[in-house]
C-alpha cells in the first residue's frame, strides 16, 4: 500500500534524487512484525540498483531471522539529516519510506556480490581491503545471513534550511520553555 505525503510540497518525485539518497545512505531503519508485536533495528546495508533491492546482513539465527519467517513484510527508513537550524526552530533532511518483503539469499555468487556492495556502501577509499579482510579465514563469514529487501514502492520527503518557523523575541528567559502554553 503506499501513502500520499501531507504536504505535497515536501515531497521528493525526482527519481534521481530518491536514487541518489540510496546511494548515500549508510544504514536503514528496519521495522518488522510478528503476530502483531512490532520489532524495530538499524542495519548497514548495500544498495543496487539495477535490481532495486537492498542487502543486509545478519546472522543465521536469533531475533531478525524469527520475525521475517513470520512474516518478510517490511519497512524501511533512510534518513540524511543534515541537522537541527538554531534560532529558527527548522530541521533540514530527507528522507525515504521503502515498503516490500525480505527474502534469505542463499545463492553464492549473489551472496559474495551482496556482500561487495555493502561494503562499496560504506566504504569508499579501501573496498578491496576490507572485502579480503571479511573473506579470507574470517570464521564469521560462514555464518553470515544475507537478506534481500525486494523495494515495492519508496516515498520521499524532504524539509529543506531555511522553510522552519522564525525565532520570536519574549519576555521570557531564551533557554527556558513555558510548559503551561504548550
Amino acid at each position: 500500500m503506499k501513502y500520499h505525503i501531507r504536504r505535497s510540497e515536501q515531497e521528493i518525485i525526482d527519481e534521481k534524487e530518491l536514487q541518489s539518497i540510496l546511494e548515500k545512505g549508510k544504514y536503514g531503519i528496519v521495522g518488522l512484525s510478528k503476530n502483531d508485536e512490532p520489532y524495530v533495528i538499524t542495519l548497514s546495508y548495500g544498495y543496487d540498483k539495477v535490481g532495486n533491492v537492498l542487502f543486509f546482513h545478519c546472522g543465521k539465527e536469533g531475533q531478525k531471522i524469527d520475525f521475517i519467517k513470520s512474516n518478510p513484510r517490511a519497512c524501511v527508513t533512510i534518513i540524511e539529516d543534515d541537522g537541527f537550524e538554531i534560532d529558527s526552530c527548522n530541521h533540514t533532511y530527507k528522507s525515504l519510506i521503502l515498503r516490500g518483503e525480505i527474502h534469505f539469499e542463499s545463492d553464492r555468487n549473489e551472496i559474495d556480490r551482496a556482500i561487495r556492495l555493502m561494503i562499496l556502501q560504506l566504504e569508499k577509499r579501501e573496498p578491496n581491503r576490507f572485502y579480503e579482510k571479511l573473506t579470507s579465514g574470517n570464521k564469521h563469514y560462514d555464518n553470515l545471513q544475507i537478506l534481500r529487501f525486494a523495494i515495492e514502492n519508496i516515498t520521499g520527503k524532504k524539509q529543506e534550511k531555511g522553510t522552519g518557523e522564525k525565532k520570536e523575541s519574549t519576555a521570557t528567559s531564551p533557554n527556558r520553555l513555558d510548559i503551561g502554553k504548550l
